[in-house]
């Protein structure tokens, strides 16, 4: 499979990310097609291809933690995020919109570099972040918010397994954490070699 352009992928994940933030300052809640709803033109054109987002901002009061989820739309080139916000948006929740931006947005591009997903319905949630094409998402998902807040690698995946381990069905969340950082590693001093 061919390597990501890291940096090309970076610079379009802020560039989605600034139009997120100003919905997020100009907007209330609700739902978004991006570029177009910034102003911008019908689609992203990153890497030479058509991209959509579709960003849904919800304000809910049942949450303690606005919460940040993301989908790639299998041959659709669309991305989806969904924000549900209960607190104040902050750096921290701009940060967690970038990292969930740079992860569907390597989903997109393993699809346009041939990767056929496999069918995720079969494999447990604890099997299912080990898998090669989410070992890459995650790890530039995580670097993206790494930099944009002055993470540590690890840091930002505690922060993910505090935030997100409830909404996932974990076996054992800390070998689960323990496995996923030496993957992410391992894929980190790859990918810095090439």
């Amino acid at each position: 499979m061919k390597q990501i352009n890291k940096t090309e992928l970076f610079e379009s994940a802020k560039c989605v990310l600034d139009d997120i933030e100003t919905i997020l300052f100009y907007n209330s809640a609700g739902l978004y097609y991006l570029p177009e709803d910034c102003g911008g033109e019908l689609t992203y054109k990153f890497f030479g291809q058509d991209l959509i987002v579709e960003f849904e901002w919800e304000e809910v009061n049942t949450l303690d933690t606005n919460i940040v989820l993301g989908d790639y739309y299998n041959n659709e080139a669309t991305i989806k995020i969904i924000l549900k916000s209960s607190k104040l948006i902050n750096c921290s929740t701009i940060s967690n919109i970038g990292e969930v931006i740079a992860h569907e947005m390597t989903h997109w591009l393993q699809e346009l570099n041939g990767l056929k997903f496999p069918n995720s319905d079969k494999i447990d949630d604890d099997l299912y972040y080990l898998q090669k094409h989410e070992i890459e998402a995650q790890y530039y998902g995580f670097e993206f918010q790494c930099n944009h807040s002055n993470l540590k690698l690890e840091e930002a995946v505690n922060l993910w397994f505090e935030k997100y381990g409830v909404y996932h069905n974990f076996n054992n969340s800390e070998f689960l954490k323990e496995k996923l950082l030496r993957k992410l590693r391992k894929f980190g001093e790859k990918e810095f070699q090439l």
